[in-house]
């Protein structure tokens, strides 16, 4: 039984590599800029405090959020990664300026007791928020950020950047550097002092 799990996570993740522009280290040239729609519907954190998606997670915050869900074994862990890495690049500014967001695309699992363990185990530090909650709220927050995966074992790698003052957004598929995402985070931070 292992030996198939294995196998079958080598496969998906030789056949994500193998896409176009996508690997390890390398993402395209640009990420896209993307419109999306931001729903103030209430979700839950790993404390199992109740906030509103648009008002309380974003606000007027400078973000970045990934999708994931706890039980995932293939793509997901790649994409913690990043952000582990992410927030180690942030130094005093993550949870003051830069926020770091974790949407779980297995609400039902993924309850906050078990969210909280799983920050646990990635070190998240305080600014790197996991939001679970209800299901149809959940649905219809990926369905806005256009994320959404009827079957989330073929989901997406994406990670999306963004202000939640400007409403300017930014998506990167595959699997981007902690320090392209960085990079994206201070050109929106420029931005605003534009």
């Amino acid at each position: 039984m292992k030996w198939n799990t294995l196998a079958g996570a080598t496969l998906i993740l030789l056949a994500v590599l193998i896409q176009p522009g996508v690997s390890l280290g390398a993402t395209p040239a640009k990420p896209a800029t993307v419109r999306v729609q931001l729903q103030d519907l209430p979700l839950l954190d790993q404390d199992g405090r109740q906030l509103r998606f648009k008002s309380d997670v974003i606000g007027d915050r400078l973000v970045a959020i990934t999708f994931t869900y706890t039980t995932c074994t293939t793509i997901c862990p790649i994409l913690d990664s990043i952000f582990v890495k992410l927030q180690d690049k942030l130094p005093g500014r993550l949870g003051k300026d830069i926020f770091l967001v974790t949407v779980s695309i297995d609400p039902v699992n993924d309850i906050p007791p078990r969210l909280k363990s799983y920050a646990g185990k990635l070190k998240a530090k305080p600014g790197w928020s996991f939001m679970t909650g209800n299901k149809v709220n959940v649905d219809k927050v990926l369905v806005g950020l256009d994320m959404f995966s009827a079957d989330i074992l073929n989901h997406t790698p994406s990670i999306l950047v963004g202000d939640g003052k400007s409403g300017v957004w930014r998506r990167f598929y595959g699997f981007p550097s902690a320090d392209k995402l960085l990079a994206a985070l201070n050109e929106l931070s420029s931005a605003r002092s534009r």
